[in-house]
């Protein structure tokens, strides 16, 4: 077996500098990393990582016993476990028990020779002290999840009593009385919360009921169990109660083969994303993210109470489609992923509620051009119109939406007060409703950050650290650096990329940096282009021109698509353009950051109710319907963006877009200057202004500072004439 003294050999190199290859520090050459390299490969060198461990002592590793990974809340709580971990830099090691004390006990020997930083742990024993006494980590380290022995010092769950209040009340509501619950085993901590809060929430209203509770494991015994609930042909059940999917399916399952009576509707406990199930009432844990949590007491940090998303689609909201309206809603909306999604979900809206939905799709100009003639319109019921037009356009073409009988309150509570201020109101009138918002973001490979040889290679050209770019500087050189124009050896033939194809794309990509140097377009009463700081972009900006993929396309599509398939290491673009990349094998290489400077661009828009439409009704409807928490999970599943608070708390959701904690960060940052002093500017005309004099800059026709000059005196005399 080769030894590192034998890689020092074949390489023609040191002990100490294969030693500092390994382990990826010391200053070593690119040359140097080359030699270490190639002789590892030639030797077949393996590194021995229990014996590097033992030699470090603790590790950035978590083993995490469970008793399995079938059952729903087990698989979901690890499949959250390892996304966070793997992100903060841990590497995960899995144990299962089968809820064996004897088993449990076996691993328990097994992790404490591993030097863990942490261990996560849904035990099965009594008590705590069998982990303090072998495992010598601080006892915060080590963290109960869901049953707590005695003695446990660090524990977490999520609130099961609040659940069985929330199930008792829908089950004191539809006047069921004979309940039965298949719970988990009664010694475990979650079930005898659960089962406390359903007793007590009857007992507060002195409702009777007959429960009868068969408690189980997660075995295979937990199915033939089932069958107890319909062992008695005369004993009828007007509704049961599981702790989650798997139990409602047996259940189910059970009745239909074990009896002759009609399956009683099921209520269960289940993760936070939606499946429709007929007769199962699904009430939802944020089993994923109790990871998260999870993760922070792992890294010392103070945790926060995590609220159960609740119930979706109860029997009551499924009674709606008992009135048809037979009415159609014609819906003006550009062509994006959101609306893609919405489409493919309208079927549902049509079976509840009987009401057509037209969707007249339109490219942005026209929608613009709509816009200004609305009156010719009059046909058109609802409007996405994007943000940066919102103030100009919404009191001359919206209805406010306190006109609507709608409860616009409680809708526009479901998102940030960032976007609830940009997307939604107009000088203090709500006249919209944040549809698919979304802002800048910087997307990179990771693979290539971390490169060894890349990381020195770049060391050694610039004396710096590559790192992720904190400012468009350090952006720009990293995106020389990765041009193979520049650098023959790099991994991708471009750093980063430009879209030149539109004047609108061509005023992002200028603000954006203008932005991050502290520029503004509004200075008190004035409106235009501060010189200084828009010659200093200018002079930036032709820089990166030179070294960065020029992209002739209107749109950003052909930017992604490029990062998608490996030709460029970073991209600045709006997150939901992003969206598809969920379903690409890139997926696992790709990190996400702040965009450099820290001012990104808001985009996406809203949707209002044009002032010509008298549907008033139907449209009520309809904005219920998109925005409830059920439509608005579908629509972000299937690759649209929606900016909803229970979004960013769902699991699910964010395993497919794991950079959306970092897009909330983002909404406090977030720019686009839409108004003046409570007056609302037409931007659009603005940034098309900038983009077509930025257009005749790149061509040479001017000089940076005459562009500058001529984009002022125009954007001066637009606002003259407004």
């Amino acid at each position: 077996m080769a030894t590192i003294k034998d890689i020092a050999k074949l390489a023609g190199v040191s002990h100490g500098t294969v030693s500092n290859v390994l382990n990826d520090r010391g200053n070593v050459s690119v040359k140097k990393i080359k030699l270490v390299e190639q002789a590892i490969q030639r030797l077949g060198y393996q590194i021995n990582l229990s014996a590097k461990n033992l030699k470090e002592g603790t590790t950035k590793s978590i083993s995490v016993i469970l008793p399995n990974i079938t059952s729903e809340q087990y698989s979901n709580l690890y499949d959250g476990l390892f996304n966070q971990a793997n992100r903060l830099g841990y590497e995960l090691s899995l144990y299962l028990t089968y809820d064996s004390k004897d088993l449990e006990l076996q691993l328990i020997q097994k992790v404490a020779v591993k030097r863990d930083y942490a261990v996560i742990v849904v035990s099965s024993l009594s008590d705590a002290s069998e982990y303090y006494q072998k495992i010598k980590l601080p006892k915060e380290k080590i963290i109960f999840v869901y049953r707590k022995p005695s003695s446990a010092l660090q524990f977490i769950s999520l609130d099961y009593e609040k659940a069985g209040q929330d199930i008792a009340n829908e089950l004191i509501n539809e006047s069921y009385h004979r309940i039965g619950l298949f719970s988990n085993s009664e010694h475990h901590t979650h079930s005898q919360s659960f089962k406390k809060g359903l007793q007590s929430q009857f007992k507060k209203h002195n409702y009777s009921v007959l429960l009868n509770n068969i408690a189980s494991k997660p075995s295979n015994g937990t199915y033939n169990l089932a069958f107890s609930f319909f062992a008695d042909e005369q004993t009828k059940y007007d509704a049961i109660i599981t702790m989650d999917m798997e139990r409602a399916h047996f259940v189910r399952n059970a009745n239909y083969f074990g009896s002759q009576q009609d399956c009683p509707p099921i209520y269960t406990l289940t993760n936070n994303s939606f499946y429709y199930e007929d007769n199962i009432y699904q009430y939802h844990m944020n089993y994923g993210i109790l990871s998260e949590q999870i993760m922070k007491l792992v890294e010392g940090e103070t945790v926060t109470n995590i609220d159960n998303k609740g119930f979706s689609l109860l029997p009551d909201s499924n009674s709606a489609n008992k009135t048809k309206h037979n009415e159609t809603i014609n819906f003006l909306i550009l062509p994006s992923p959101s609306t893609q999604a919405v489409k493919k979900l309208l079927p549902h809206f049509k079976k509840m509620y009987g009401i057509n939905v037209n969707l007249i799709i339109k490219p942005f100009d026209e929608i613009y051009h709509i816009l200004n003639q609305l009156n010719q319109h009059q046909e058109i019921d609802i409007i996405r119109i994007d943000m940066a037009g919102l103030p100009w356009f919404a009191p001359s073409v919206f209805k406010p939406l306190s006109k609507l009988a709608i409860d616009f309150d409680h809708l526009l509570a479901k998102y940030p007060l960032e976007l609830i201020e940009r997307f939604s109101y107009v000088n203090n009138i709500a006249y919209a409703i944040p549809f698919d918002p979304s802002v800048q973001m910087l997307f990179y490979r990771k693979d290539l950050f971390n490169d060894p040889l890349s990381k020195r290679a770049y060391f050694e050209r610039y004396r710096q650290q590559l790192n992720v770019p904190k400012n468009f500087t350090e952006f720009d050189q990293i995106a020389q650096f990765f041009s193979r124009q520049h650098n023959p050896e790099s991994q991708v033939e471009f750093g980063s990329c430009i879209t030149l194809g539109n004047y609108e794309l061509i005023a992002s990509e200028f603000l954006v940096r203008y932005y991050a140097q502290g520029g503004k377009l509004i200075n008190g009463n004035k409106l235009g282009l501060n010189k200084t700081i828009a010659l200093n972009t200018l002079n930036q900006l032709q820089s990166f021109i030179k070294v960065a993929r020029n992209i002739q396309s209107p749109w950003w599509q052909e930017s992604v698509n490029l990062f998608e398939q490996g030709q460029l290491a970073m991209l600045i673009v709006y997150m939901n353009l992003f969206s598809y990349i969920n379903h690409r094998n890139i997926l696992p290489l790709v990190g996400y950051a702040k965009v450099p400077g820290r001012k990104s661009l808001f985009g996406g828009g809203s949707l209002g109710m044009s002032k010509y439409s008298q549907k008033d009704k139907q449209v009520k409807i309809f904005f219920d319907w998109l925005y409830s928490n059920e439509i608005s999970e579908q629509i972000a599943l299937l690759g649209g963006a929606t900016a909803q608070k229970s979004i960013f708390q769902n699991h699910r959701i964010i395993k497919s877009y794991p950079w959306l904690p970092v897009v909330q960060q983002q909404y406090t940052n977030g720019i686009r200057e839409n108004s003046m002093t409570g007056n609302a500017i037409n931007l659009r005309l603005i940034e098309n202004i900038i983009g077509k004099y930025l257009t005749q800059w790149i061509t040479n026709q001017y000089s940076s500072m005459q562009i500058i000059g001529l984009i002022n005196v125009e954007i001066e005399k637009t606002m003259a004439n407004k």
